[in-house]
């Protein structure tokens, strides 16, 4: 079966952003895009919720389909008419783009950040999709640039995968990839932190030679640097098109609980965040 990019829509200007970036990313993979307009219907739920002699208002169904049909339409456009699909979704928006995450190569999402003032605000959406997904999911902020994408790495298995998918979508976009691993010196280790470091970059350039030799169009770029992962990433992030990062979700109730990086970059990165779970075939 035909993997696709999936997205989630919405009546919000982010959405409309997650879509193009979405659509982007769809013809940069040769892949189809399918589109999510999830609703809860609160008069089906009634009398459960609200209150005594509340009747919540029927949805406005023929709106939430011409919606979902713009966006499919605006799919259509760019990558033929089996390019684009979509699904009316009577869930709630998490859940929805989940039971369809199964069948995604990616997941995109708009984040709720509406201005600078609200960096630190993510929508739940978003942060449920990105802790759960079994596939990579992109949490969009802003309009589609370029720049580097920039990968960090801490050499766990969860961070491979991220690599691997950093050096895929920087073949597909052409854009440079830089690749750091960021790491605190004990003060009490000071006469030994050159050699460490040393140390660090030879086993940093050796991690990536298998990926140059797959990837050797891709211009790559790796350094070691002190400091915190998430103040670095987020830093990077200013002139990045894309921080890729692992999740640290393992499955069951780890599985519900993302890296305080990750975490991090989903509230207050400038670009647009890739969370990366390790498949279990990996």
């Amino acid at each position: 079966m035909t993997k696709y990019i999936l997205v989630g829509v919405d009546d919000t200007p982010e959405a409309q952003i997650a879509l193009r970036w979405a659509v982007d990313a769809a013809e940069q993979w040769d892949l189809p895009v399918r589109v999510v307009r999830a609703y809860l219907d609160d008069l089906k739920r009634w009398p459960a919720v609200g209150m005594d002699g509340y009747v919540p208002p029927r949805m406005p169904l023929g709106t939430l389909q011409h919606e979902l049909d713009e966006a499919v339409q605006f799919a259509r456009d760019r990558l033929g008419y089996e390019g684009g699909s979509g699904w009316l979704a009577a869930e709630d928006p998490q859940n929805a783009l989940l039971m369809e995450a199964g069948g995604a190569e990616m997941v995109v999402v708009g984040s709720r950040s509406r201005s600078r003032m609200s960096a630190a605000v993510l929508g739940s959406v978003a942060t449920a999709v990105a802790a759960k997904a079994a596939c990579p999911v992109v949490v969009v902020r802003g309009e589609r640039r370029t720049g580097p994408i920039v990968v960090g790495t801490d050499g766990s298995p969860d961070s491979e995968d991220a690599v691997l998918f950093g050096f895929e979508e920087a073949s597909r976009s052409g854009q440079p990839l830089r690749v750091v691993y960021c790491w605190q010196p004990q003060a009490e280790h000071a006469a030994s932190v050159a050699g460490a470091k040393a140390l660090l970059k030879t086993w940093l350039a050796e991690s990536l030679a298998a990926y140059r030799d797959k990837y050797p169009m891709v211009d790559v770029r790796a350094s070691v640097a002190e400091g915190r992962a998430s103040t670095r990433l987020i830093k990077m992030s200013k002139t990045a098109s894309l921080v890729v990062v692992g999740s640290r979700g393992r499955g069951g109730v780890a599985g519900l609980l993302m890296g305080s990086v990750s975490q991090s970059l989903l509230h207050h990165a400038d670009s647009p965040v890739a969370i990366v779970r390790r498949h279990e075939e990996s």
